[in-house]
């Protein structure tokens, strides 16, 4: 029996609905990266507790305040990771979603910083094991992230931590 829960592990498709949302991302980036609106980046991510990959994308208003400041942007991140540390433990099938705001900072020699916060939904296989010995905030849904993004005229940088399950993410991306 435990040989036929290894094999069905290794053949694991996440589904059209996983699929789906990878599609959806990429519709929004070409549908927000023309020049009049918004300015956006997209993001390919690592997540090194899980040697998760995925998706952000940042969507940067090119919009003022009556005080000149510019206004506060969105950004959406998708990960899928099944090693590492996470699979060591029996955590299996790890797909997070972000969603969340960007705060800008005062640009520095024509260089954007910006500040992220976010809610991340996390969800995990149907096989994953609870290990009391772990701390249990890894089997929570729901967590909240803190960030910053660095852009220059064409590359983008972000580093993230879901601080709950103190679990960082690293993106390098294109401003468009």
């Amino acid at each position: 029996m435990k040989n036929d829960m290894n094999t069905n592990n290794r053949n694991y498709y996440p589904g059209p609905e996983l699929i789906g949302f990878f599609i959806l991302m990429l519709i929004v980036v070409c549908l927000c990266s023309h020049k009049a609106a918004a300015q956006s980046s997209i993001y390919l991510l690592h997540q090194p507790t899980d040697l998760g990959i995925g998706i952000r994308v940042d969507i940067d208003p090119l919009q003022f305040t009556k005080s000149g400041r510019k206004k506060c942007g969105l950004y959406s991140s998708l990960s899928y990771g099944n090693w590492g540390l996470y699979r060591q433990y029996g955590l299996e099938h790890h797909v997070k979603t972000t969603v969340g705001c960007l705060i800008p900072l005062k640009p520095y020699k024509s260089h954007h910083y910006s500040l992220s916060f976010g809610t991340s939904y996390h969800h995990l296989g149907k096989n994953s094991v609870r290990n009391p010995e772990l701390n249990q905030k890894l089997y929570k849904t729901w967590g909240y992230e803190i960030g910053i993004s660095f852009k220059t005229k064409f590359l983008a940088l972000c580093i993230s931590t879901d601080i709950p399950r103190w679990e960082p993410c690293v993106g390098v991306g294109m401003v468009f």
